[in-house]
């Protein structure tokens, strides 16, 4: 039986907020992720792991019944404890999480919205062969296309059917422009506003912004024209703000700035992507000058088994 899983990290790199009302979204796996191992040992507690790049961040010890025996970080083993039950009940069996010591490795920081919620959903789905979907649904929620990611070879179109079931395809994306596509860290992780919250609960009739957002995931996957990506990358923030009532990143921060800047999930923070039209330096400079230092070549990050070579 197998006992060393992994699943990929993810970006959204169109679709956020409408692909929850059924807009199809281009959404890529990362070549980083998170990797969970599974030993058996004695007795019928249940040891917990988690390491990243700087080290142990978190361990806990459950009893049988699942609830935590001691633990580094009470509110984590709690979040985990209730992930953990939920994959008991899909499993149909309690005692298959006894005598185990998991070891979790991100290869991210926790702080970064790669998807270490979505990766160890995957990593637990697969160990345990429960639909990682329905795992996601009754734990964390959303979309699902992060679980699509977790597995993809490569980048791939996400959607929710009117059912609710999500549809994925695969997609080409690897434009002749790829070394000019940037993506930089806001410095903090995003919690959506109550603004935010507010405009997507009363979102009714949205039905040709959906069709315009799925629209422009299949054209930015297959645009070979360095300006009209972004234009489209415009096109997909001025949509947004329309339903978000939120100021498009670039006007916000990056006024002066003469390539394309757009948000990348929740606006406000963690990631976004950047088409420069600048050399390396230049624009590294730029953004670092604004305070914004982590900056990686979408290429460098993304998974892409199909253009690997390359």
């Amino acid at each position: 039986m197998n006992n060393k899983f992994h699943s990929n990290g993810k970006l959204l790199l169109s679709g956020e907020y409408l692909i929850l009302h059924g807009a199809r979204g281009l959404a890529v796996p990362l070549k980083k992720g998170q990797s969970m191992i599974v030993n058996q040992i004695p007795g019928k507690v249940l040891a917990w792991k988690a390491t990243h790049p700087e080290g142990s961040w978190f361990s806990a010890l459950f009893n049988p019944d699942l609830t935590v025996k001691e633990t580094t970080n009470r509110q984590l083993a709690t979040s985990l404890k209730d992930i953990l039950n939920k994959a008991a009940q899909l499993k149909g069996r309690r005692d298959v999480l006894s005598g185990k010591e998991i070891i979790t490795h991100l290869e991210f920081s926790p702080d970064w919205g790669w998807g270490s919620s979505s990766t160890l959903i995957s990593n637990l789905s697969e160990w345990l062969d429960i639909n990682p979907y329905l795992l996601l649904s009754e734990t964390f929620g959303g979309s699902g296309y992060d679980i699509a990611c977790a597995t993809a070879d490569g980048p791939v179109f996400y959607r929710l059917t009117q059912s609710g079931k999500p549809e994925v395809n695969v997609a080409a994306f690897d434009p002749p422009f790829i070394d000019n596509l940037w993506i930089g860290y806001l410095n903090r992780k995003q919690n959506s506003t109550m603004a935010v919250r507010h405009h997507l609960d009363g979102l009714k009739n949205a039905e040709k912004e959906i069709e315009k957002i799925s629209d422009i995931s299949l054209r930015m996957s297959n645009e070979t024209s360095e300006e009209k990506f972004m234009n489209l990358m415009a096109e997909h923030e001025g949509i947004i703000s329309s339903i978000t009532g939120l100021v498009p990143l670039k006007k916000r921060l990056f006024p002066d700035f003469p390539g394309a800047v757009k948000s990348l999930g929740a606006w406000g923070g963690d990631f976004f992507l950047v088409l420069s039209p600048w050399p390396e330096d230049d624009t590294k400079e730029y953004f670092q000058t604004k305070g914004f230092k982590t900056l990686f070549r979408l290429r460098d990050v993304k998974l892409d088994k199909q253009y690997a070579g390359r």
